[in-house]
């Protein structure tokens, strides 16, 4: 199962509206991005053709750690392919307090509800390190599903394989212990957001403990209690602010 750390303080870091867009990139890298696109399952039945087509209708984006990709509310007019780094999906509360929702990386697409339902961004998305995007608007995606099949299907088994996690999701809080609620949400943190360490696996996020019962749904009191709980069953230990997984 390997290692994995979350460090409970919230990371510093403004989200400037100019930090919004950070490069541009014209079609002379597109040898570039190549290599980028092909290990990726969204693309991979794709040919190289194909691809460029994609390329000719997206614009790159270089997003540096803890810059805004787009913010809840505004106008849903785009959305971004990750093709290299990671993203926190976030909301704000009522409380004016943010709750993070997940964590996307290479593959993943943000923003689509929005682009295809015509309605405002439900949530807030940012980079948590050097993140390569490609953006489309709606016209531009349209075109590339047109004339790219194997781009389409793709796209529909993400957007399965998203829903079927969601739903496994509500049926794990209707049904099971929060201890095995947490665990199997850091092993979730753990595949999808992961650095590899000599021992395991250690995740860096800007995530409270509060904000990790959100995700769980349940309260910061109970996830104390199951963190106990996990310890005494030799699951996890805390070292410097980390929680590890042990195997």
């Amino acid at each position: 199962m390997g290692t994995i750390g979350i460090q409970w303080n919230r990371l510093p870091g403004t989200m400037s509206t100019n930090a919004r867009t950070c490069r541009d990139n014209a079609m002379t890298d597109t040898i570039e991005l190549l290599p980028l696109l092909h290990p990726l399952p969204l693309f991979r039945g794709l040919s190289a053709q194909e691809m460029r087509i994609l390329l000719a209708e997206a614009r790159h984006h270089i997003f540096q750690t803890e810059q805004l990709i787009f913010s809840q509310d505004e106008a849903g007019e785009t959305c971004h392919i990750i093709i290299r780094g990671r993203v926190r999906i976030f909301v704000i509360g009522e409380d004016g307090r943010e709750l993070s929702m997940r964590i996307l990386g290479p593959g993943e697409i943000v923003g689509e509800m929005a682009l295809f339902e015509n309605l405002p961004r439900s949530a807030s998305v940012i980079s948590l390190e050097e993140t390569h995007t490609l953006e489309l608007d709606q016209e531009a995606l349209l075109r590339c599903l047109r004339r790219c099949p194997a781009l389409a299907l793709s796209l529909l088994q993400a957007l399965s394989a998203r829903l079927r996690h969601t739903t496994e999701e509500a049926e794990g809080l209707a049904s099971q212990p929060v201890p095995e609620r947490l665990l199997k949400r850091l092993q979730t943190l753990a595949n999808g957001s992961g650095v590899r360490i000599h021992d395991g696996i250690r995740i860096a996020l800007p995530m409270t403990q509060q904000e990790l019962a959100t995700l769980v749904g349940t309260s910061r009191e109970s996830i104390n209690r199951a963190l106990v709980r996990l310890r005494q069953q030799g699951l996890i230990r805390t070292e410097g602010g980390w929680i590890i997984l042990l195997d």
